[in-house]
């Protein structure tokens, strides 16, 4: 009687592990392919964390794969619409985990020429330490990408295609809702002090 015990146990817990490692692998692919979609939108990604892959999307363009300019119908977004559209623009949210709490905000704004004139990233994060982690991340990756930025309180931007366009890094976080904001903008539309 031990005997079948312990061989139905050992069988039992051989085809969990089968199970998991089946999962493990399954897993293992979603990632690599993960990891393979990003490997083609630009390898200095992978030198930062998964939320901000998850943000920028890609090392082409200044944010998702897109730039200011670009026509407005060209941009192809991964994630869904958010619940409500601006008039003049579309918007997005990615979701970084299955809660509320953390996610990000992007909209696109066009020009009377159909062209993009604006992209607004807010970021919103339940713990204020991984805020201010992704806010030192995309500081540092801005500042290799545009060269260093002028810093203000909360706040860095940069001034990029020969003085056109800026980017702006600012830390929104209030106490109860830590986050940060990026603005890829036509400079002569923004006054950044």
């Amino acid at each position: 009687m031990k005997k079948q015990i312990l061989l139905f146990c050992s069988i039992f817990l051989l085809g969990g592990l089968q199970a998991c490692q089946e999962k493990k692998s399954n897993d293992q692919i979603q990632v690599n392919s993960l990891d393979a979609t990003t490997n083609n939108q630009g390898s200095d990604l992978n030198n930062y964390s998964p939320i901000f892959q998850s943000i920028l999307k890609s090392d082409t363009g200044m944010a998702r794969g897109v730039s200011l300019g670009d026509t407005f119908d060209g941009i192809k977004e991964s994630t869904l619409p958010s619940e409500t559209q601006p008039d003049n623009g579309r918007s997005y949210t990615e979701y970084f985990d299955n809660t509320d709490l953390n996610f990000a905000d992007i909209l696109y704004s066009k020009d009377n020429t159909n062209k993009v004139s604006e992209i607004a990233i807010d970021v919103y994060i339940e713990k204020q330490p991984t805020v201010d982690s992704l806010f030192q991340e995309f500081k540092s990756y801005f500042n290799k990408k545009y060269g260093t930025g002028t810093d203000k309180t909360k706040t860095t931007s940069w001034e990029i295609a020969n003085g056109q366009y800026m980017v702006v890094l600012q830390n929104v976080s209030t106490q109860k809702d830590p986050g940060f904001k990026i603005v890829f903008a036509n400079k002569s539309e923004k006054n950044v002090q």
